[in-house]
């Protein structure tokens, strides 16, 4: 009789990674929140128009609610000390706050205008 054959599971995709917090704080925390964000904040402020301001702005909610995640649960494993792991988490708190509001009230301020 022959042995079954085990596979080797896939190594995870870099989001997969990221949003699980297996890349590690640091990287997280200063590549993707702080550099994507802004990336995304220089972008939004040379655009002019309404409706790409709005789609930007949209985009960007969605990124850093996920960035913030992938904060902090790279947070809850960073094994370094844990003031740092403390003030991530205070910062992706704030602004998971700060995308809800931008999701809820950019449809809505556009409505009315």
């Amino acid at each position: 009789m022959e042995p079954l054959s085990v596979a080797k599971p896939k190594e995870d995709g870099m989001i997969c990674r990221l949003v699980t917090g297996k890349i590690g704080l640091v990287d997280t925390f200063w590549g993707a929140y702080m550099l994507g964000g802004m990336l995304f904040n220089i972008t939004i402020a040379a655009v002019n128009d309404t409706d790409v301001l709005f789609i930007l702005n949209m985009l960007y909610a969605v990124y850093i609610l996920i960035v913030c995640i992938a904060v902090w649960k790279a947070a809850s494993l960073f094994q370094g000390k844990i003031y740092w792991a403390i003030l991530a988490k205070i910062v992706a708190a704030l602004s998971i706050v700060h995308g809800l509001i931008l999701l809820i009230a950019l449809p809505i301020a556009m409505m009315g205008h």
